[in-house]
């Protein structure tokens, strides 16, 4: 079996006991265009999601165009970490949402930032991502990273990071526009609080 399809196999393995793990699992793409929203179309009165509390690994990777980047470049900003592939059906569904959380992301102090895993040589993703209109930074990563470093259990998975480097939101599957939005717009308006519980 190609480690492609072991892939695959795994995000339908976890799909059953994801939701007890933390994670929000994506399943309304099928009314992706009555859901989606515009980039300004942020939920705000919804209930305050229950947030995680994980620092986010310090890990380095290949970007698509050669260089290098870690996420405490990004330290400041929110992050949404978008580990896809370019064989994953999933993944591809998800993409236009994602362009278009981007759009409002960038104009609220954050970005999305794709690595893509197991996808080819840098210059076939770059080459990817610019046919799919991809418009935000594709870094390069591989099975061990995604699983090891970031607990990946299927693909697309995606990681809701706030400014501090905080790794609040868990999703496995695609998701859309919208719940996306909701969440961020949640992160801004309601960051967590900080824990003043006394040291035991």
């Amino acid at each position: 079996m190609s480690k492609r399809l072991s892939f695959l196999g795994i995000a339908l393995a976890v799909g059953g006991i994801a939701a007890g793990l933390g994670y929000v699992i994506g399943s309304d793409l099928q009314d992706a265009g009555a859901d989606s929203v515009g980039a300004w179309g942020l939920d705000l009165d919804h209930s305050a999601p229950a947030w995680l509390e994980i620092p986010a690994p310090d890990v380095e990777f290949r970007t698509a165009e050669g260089g290098t980047a870690r996420l405490a470049d990004y330290q400041g900003q929110i992050v949404l970490l978008n580990f896809w592939g370019s064989w994953c059906p999933p993944c591809l569904m998800e993409i236009p949402h994602l362009i278009e959380v981007q759009e409002a992301l960038v104009e609220l102090g954050g970005t999305i930032i794709g690595p893509a895993v197991d996808s080819g040589s840098a210059e076939k993703v770059l080459r990817f991502a610019r046919e799919r209109g991809i418009n935000y930074p594709v870094w390069m990563s591989d099975y061990e990273t995604a699983v090891g470093r970031f607990g990946a259990g299927g693909y697309p998975f995606t990681l809701l990071i706030d400014r501090d480097g905080i790794i609040r939101k868990q999703y496995l599957g695609p998701q859309t526009a919208r719940t996306l939005l909701r969440d961020i717009g949640a992160l801004i308006v309601r960051p967590p609080e900080p824990d003043t519980a006394d040291p035991v």
